[in-house]
Formats: structure tokens, sequence, C-alpha cells
């Protein structure tokens, strides 16, 4: 599964996060999270567990790309 960046982007405007927050709240560096938001980094077991950590409001096929 790939994160739905654009999701992303429109939940942390939303929720007024910046990547640090959204790190801090997945349990990830903010390195980790950087990649996460540019793209580089995909879904991993610890990418999606965090974003369902941080979102645990927002459903699971809204979150990723499912391929």
């Amino acid at each position: 599964m790939k994160p739905n960046r654009d999701v992303l982007y429109a939940l942390l405007r939303e929720r007024g996060w910046s990547g640090s927050e959204l790190a801090r709240r997945m349990g990830v560096s903010r390195a980790e999270a950087n990649r996460l938001l540019a793209g580089t980094r995909e879904g991993g077991k610890k990418c999606i567990g965090g974003l369902m950590k941080a979102f645990p409001d927002v459903p699971v096929d809204k979150l990723f790309l499912m391929k």
C-alpha cells in the first residue's frame, strides 16, 4: 500500500500539524515522516501502523492508495 499524500497533506492542514507533530503521533523519527511526505518512503508495516495510530478516525482506504 502506498500512502495517499494528497489526503495526508489535507489532514495535516486541517489539523494544523507540522511534519514533526505527525512524526510524534506516528511514533517515528522526523526524518521517517519527512520521507513519507516526500514520497520517498512507501507503506511498510511501520508506516501503515504509524498512520493508523496518528489518524484513528480516518478509514484505511482513504489514507492509502490500494494497488
